[in-house]
């Protein structure tokens, strides 16, 4: 993506903080036309004892993009965060424009499937302690042959990351003093606009 240097965020922390905050992505691939083609489903990010870290999540088995991914030798996810209207009347002077504020994260890697039942398991449970722990008893109580039904209806996968870049367009390109009106009105805005001023403060701009 366009990331000049003054938007770009290198902290894979505060990277990391943002997918999880914002685990709905889209997985872009060629179809077998070449043509492009988008799941959106929620991906979670795990880390290796070394550097290494990797994305993990599952599809339907009838989605045919599972297999047209696997193909490939890269893959990208798209994470998009909190994002809203930059109005140019915070700006000193009037010959300013709008514009639009906003962060999201590109992870590229190759997708790996996960398809032994056992592994989906753990990829399901692994899933389930992140986003609804207090489910794991009643997947857990579920019948073995419906488990066993629901398991093989999908395939699972792990992304294994070899690059990423993420951007976090907040005003940096304006006088301070125009931050701060900026800042100010998110923070009294929206539920997106208040993640935005938080976002503001987390990277020091106000």
């Amino acid at each position: 993506m366009y990331n000049p240097a003054h938007f770009a965020l290198p902290d894979l922390e505060l990277t990391r903080r943002l997918i999880d905050a914002q685990p709905f992505a889209m997985l872009v691939g060629p179809d077998a036309q070449g043509r492009s083609f988008v799941t959106h489903l929620p991906l979670s990010w795990g880390a290796d004892a070394g550097e290494g870290w990797w994305l993990e999540g599952h599809m339907a088995r009838a989605n045919p993009h599972w297999a047209w991914l696997a193909a490939q030798r890269e893959v990208l996810a798209v994470f998009g965060g909190p994002d809203a209207y930059v109005s140019p009347r915070h700006y000193a002077h009037e010959r300013n424009v709008p514009t639009w504020n906003y962060l999201a994260v590109h992870v590229y890697g190759e997708l790996q499937l996960v398809e032994g039942e056992a592994d989906k398991d753990a990829l399901l449970k692994r899933l389930i302690a992140r986003h609804e722990p207090g489910y794991a008893e009643q997947w857990r109580a579920l019948a073995p042959d419906f488990q066993h039904k629901l398991l093989g209806a999908i395939v699972g996968f792990r992304l294994r990351v070899t690059r990423w870049e993420a951007k976090a367009k907040l005003s940096q390109n304006r006088a301070p003093a125009e931050r701060q009106r900026i800042g100010a009105e998110f923070a009294q805005g929206s539920a997106k606009q208040r993640e935005l001023a938080q976002w503001m403060t987390t990277l020091g701009l106000l």
